[in-house]
């Protein structure tokens, strides 16, 4: 894997925070591919999380990009009381490693921490993170993300925004 083509994937990663905190839902939806799946699994135990969201618990999971659909209808159009108000957010990544797949994808591992102000309280989540990177006519696009919210408690109401 070249390192223009890791560049770029940093670069759509970091792009995919950015979009969650300026809220703009149709740009970052965009960069999922239809089949993408997105999975926040919980936690089994003290050092292992579920491996299979169709018989474990999830914390969230969509197993397409239609779910995702869904979620961003209810934030448009305010249907998701809880999210009101939306929190103010700040999304953050480092740690890059990547894995060339076979099949041409590239699975980008990192760290994550997001920081959200709501209703007069500061709130945070941290884990780690997998996205399958796909290149496509249309550029790079997400095609899965995996994301593991190392949080003891989650105090508050996680959404694909918090995380």
């Amino acid at each position: 894997m070249s390192n223009e083509i890791e560049e770029a994937a940093v670069a759509l990663i970091v792009n995919e925070g950015a979009c969650l905190d300026q809220r703009d839902w149709d740009q970052w939806i965009s960069l999922y591919t239809e089949d993408a799946e997105y999975w926040v699994p919980a936690w089994d135990d003290e050092y292992t999380v579920t491996d299979d969201p169709q018989t474990q618990m999830s914390l969230i999971y969509y197993g397409d990009r239609s779910g995702l659909e869904d979620r961003i209808f209810r934030l448009n159009t305010e249907t998701s009381l809880a999210s009101i108000p939306l929190p103010r957010t700040c999304h953050m990544t480092t740690n890059y490693r990547f894995d060339a797949q076979p099949n041409g994808d590239l699975k980008v591992h990192s760290a994550w921490h997001t920081y959200s102000y709501k209703l007069k309280a500061i709130n945070q989540f941290f884990g780690h993170q997998e996205h399958l990177i796909r290149p496509t006519d249309d550029g790079l696009k997400i095609a899965g993300r995996k994301i593991i919210v190392l949080n003891d408690m989650i105090a508050n109401v996680m959404d694909v925004y918090s995380i």
